[in-house]
This record gives structure tokens, sequence and C-alpha cells, in this order.
């Protein structure tokens, strides 16, 4: 396969020392390899970022940045494990064909940010207002914790992490809400409601988790509707909690992790707020999210190059790599009277 380089931005907990001699290199399997560098300098005088270089083989151009950011990713797992401190990919910066000898390479270069910066204007009086109507209704404790966990989850950067967050919100209301009488067990094969040989007495038990959250599912999805999205976020929840990428859970599925997310996201929204006793004389209630979209997305820009290399090394030096800077301006149309 091809050979790439990229070089991704990383918000630290660490940086190296400002004596290091030598910027460390670490090979992970196969024939991927990390240099990492002090950057970003603040006022000070402080190092604030990492720039860590990836070089390894992808299977194209346009899937080089996703397959050499997992790598680091692992590397990143490993790092954080051994030093108790955090390391976050910001973002990829560059991205270079890196087959040694090549004279003609590809480049791209990028700027990215999250895709809600800068924030919308949106804070209207309304939405502040209905802050205290949910307040005054007074929530039962385990709403609030759920609520704690809906947050954590709409803060959280990466899909799987936010689903984990949401799933727990969701458990937390289903445990609190569920039936508290024991419930017939029943044959796997006919339904039917299962007895004793020997008494002939109906056998029963208290319901378990999992049918907890089906059945909080499908209080909020609907009948018809329960089986297909309980199918698919228990695929989802066992294959994160077992351990499974994003793309097998996405091929069993059939659905991206973003739209699980955002599935999951708008179900705990509706199991949430059919906990909270709002009055029905209370004023309206003016709620907002986003339409049911819950999964952070980053927006990305970029632009492709061609650069040449004329030297007798294998690869041309850092100073010879073509460079630039991105920017990408934001602005909100104002309202104007009358308008809706």
């Amino acid at each position: 396969m091809p050979k790439f380089r990229c070089e991704f931005l990383i918000s630290p907990d660490l940086v190296l020392p400002a004596d290091s001699p030598n910027v460390p290199l670490l090979t992970l399997h196969g024939d991927l390899s990390i240099t990492i560098r002090n950057t970003t300098i603040d006022e000070d005088g402080h190092p604030t970022e990492l720039v860590a270089s990836v070089v390894g083989s992808a299977t194209s151009f346009d899937r080089a940045e996703d397959e050499l950011r997992a790598g680091l990713a692992e590397c990143l797992d490993l790092l954080a494990f051994a030093t108790h401190s955090r390391f976050k990919i910001s973002g990829p910066v560059r991205l270079l064909e890196w087959n040694e000898g090549q004279r003609t390479r590809k480049g791209r270069i990028f700027h990215t940010r999250d895709a809600r910066n800068p924030p919308d204007p949106e804070l209207r009086t309304e939405l502040l207002d209905t802050i205290h109507l949910l307040d005054a209704a007074n929530p039962p404790p385990f709403a609030r914790t759920a609520l704690k966990y809906f947050r954590y989850g709409l803060l959280d950067e990466a899909p799987e992490d936010q689903f984990m967050r949401f799933w727990l919100a969701l458990e937390i209301i289903a445990e609190n809400v569920k039936e508290r009488e024991r419930i017939p067990i029943t044959c796997s094969g006919c339904g039917s409601a299962m007895t004793c040989a020997t008494c002939g007495k109906e056998q029963t038990r208290f319901p378990m988790p999992k049918q907890a959250i089906e059945q909080l599912i499908e209080k909020v999805v609907g009948a018809k509707s329960a089986p297909v999205v309980s199918k698919r976020q228990f695929t989802a929840r066992n294959g994160l909690m077992h351990g499974r990428s994003a793309q097998s859970i996405e091929a069993e599925s059939n659905t991206s992790l973003a739209e699980i997310v955002d599935e999951l996201g708008t179900i705990v929204w509706h199991a949430i707020m059919s906990t909270i006793p709002v009055s029905p004389i209370a004023p309206p209630l003016h709620l907002a999210h986003r339409e049911g979209h819950f999964t952070n997305q980053t927006l990305t820009v970029s632009v492709d190059l061609t650069f040449d290399h004329t030297g007798d090394s294998l690869h041309p030096s850092d100073d010879k790599l073509p460079s630039g800077t991105l920017s990408l301006q934001t602005t909100f149309s104002p309202v104007t009277a009358g308008s809706g």
C-alpha cells in the first residue's frame, strides 16, 4: 500500500522538556511511526500543544487521514494509560504522500473546528424562562442525575463516548420507572407463560434491566417501531461495551453511529421529560433540541495541492514541505423587524 505522512495537532497535559535534545520516535505494530514535537508557545514561553507526525501505509489518499488518525489514537491510548494524563487529537494539519523517492506528490492542508463554533445567537428569553418552569416542577432525584449524564453526552466529542453517556442516562430512567411487580417467565418459542411441571404454579420474576429499557424505548417511539429501534440500540450498546469498532457496529446495524447517537439522544430526552411533573396549567415550555441532532461534528476545510521533491534524499526536508494557513469566517444574519 502507498505511504503517507499526516500531521495532527494534540492538546496535552504533558509536553516535551524544553531542553529535550531529540523528539521521541514511537514505532507501533506494522509500519506506523510517530514523531512528536512541541509547538504553540504562549506569552510566557511555555509550549501548550504537540504536533504528531504520523507516517504509515493507508488504502488511499482520501482515506489516509482517517486511518493514520486511528493509529495515532491507539498510541495516545497507551500514552494516557502510562502517564495518567490527557492527550486529545485536535485535528489534522497537513497530509502528504510519503513514498520513498517519489518526485511529484499530492498534499492536503486542513483547517478544523467545532461545527458549532461560533455559537448560535439563539439563547432567547423564552428558553431561559423554561429553566424556571422545569426546576419548579421539582424533577425527582434520579431525573436530576439523568439530566447530568445527558449534559455530559452533549459535551463528549467522540460518538462512542456520547453514546455511552446517553445510555447511562437511559438506564437510570428505565431502572426508576420500571414496573415493580413480578412478571411471567415466558417461553422463548411461543411466548406463553411458563408453569412448573410439578405443581403447576406460574413462574415469575422481576423485570430485568434489558426489559425495562425496551419498555421505555417502546413508550417513546411506539410499539410498532420499538423492536427495530431496540435492536439497533442494543447492537450499539453491546458492541461498544465489548470493544467492537464503530465500523463493525455500523455494518451490522446498517446505520451510521452518528445516526444511532442522534436516535438515542432523542429517546433519552423524551424519557427524561416524561419524568418531570410539569403542571398542565403552567405556561408553555419552549424546548429546543436541535431537531434530534445530538452528535458532535467537526467542520473541516481542506485545500489539495501538488509539489515536487527534486533532491536526492528519499523524502523532502521539513523546510521544503508545502505549508499554509486556512481560515473560515462565519456570520449570522441580523433579525429584522417583522421577521419570523
